[in-house]
């Protein structure tokens, strides 16, 4: 009898259950989604005859196979980001060289190297011609339009520009890479063209 009172005691002293888990934290919200830092230009796709099919994409990140990419917050993307200088050294309908420059403002300007004159010379102009505007995406297309001021004579300035599937500028069928075309004996801040930063 003694035993069994013993054994009931030492089972009442039996270690208190583990407290219970605290409740689970709500879900954080979702944090705001990043975007490109800079516009991007898609490239148009190329001209088929009948009904357009279907274009793959990349089941690993979302891009089309053979469109040029470029690295945004969110990783790789199509198209290219077009800021900053470009230059084309000549084609059909302009012989000689032009620099441009695209800035995030919708601002753009150009320095037409028509015939710079060299260095150490006289000459009774610098060669140079410049002018400026401003610029949007319509379409896949970059629109530019020109605005007052600057020193441009000739021939017509380019109003549409294109990327092409290489990730370069195409406008009237002239190609421009990324950088700036320097004569010979010039400094690079002379023919880079300079883009106003008041608004139109």
């Amino acid at each position: 009898m003694l035993l069994s009172l013993a054994l009931l005691a030492c089972g009442s002293e039996a270690e208190p259950p583990p407290p219970a888990a605290p409740p689970a934290a709500p879900p954080a919200a979702p944090a705001p989604t990043p975007v490109a830092e800079d516009p991007v230009l898609l490239p148009k796709p190329p001209e088929g005859t009948g009904e357009a099919a279907p274009v793959p994409t990349d089941a690993t990140n979302g891009t089309t196979p053979g469109m040029p990419q470029v690295d945004t917050l969110l990783g790789k993307a199509d198209g290219i980001h077009f800021l900053g200088d470009w230059t084309s050294t000549g084609c059909e309908g302009r012989t000689y060289a032009r620099n441009v420059r695209f800035e995030a403002n919708h601002r753009y300007a150009v320095v037409d190297l028509v015939s710079p004159c060299p260095v150490g010379a006289t000459c009774a102009w610098s060669g140079l011609t410049t002018f400026d505007g401003i610029w949007q995406i319509e379409e896949r297309e970059l629109k530019t339009r020109e605005l007052g001021g600057g020193t441009a004579q000739g021939g017509p300035h380019p109003t549409s520009w294109q990327a092409t599937m290489e990730g370069k500028l195409m406008e009237n069928r002239c190609v421009y890479e990324r950088g700036i075309t320097v004569p010979e004996g010039y400094e690079a801040a002379r023919v880079t063209p300079v883009v106003p930063s008041s608004a139109p």
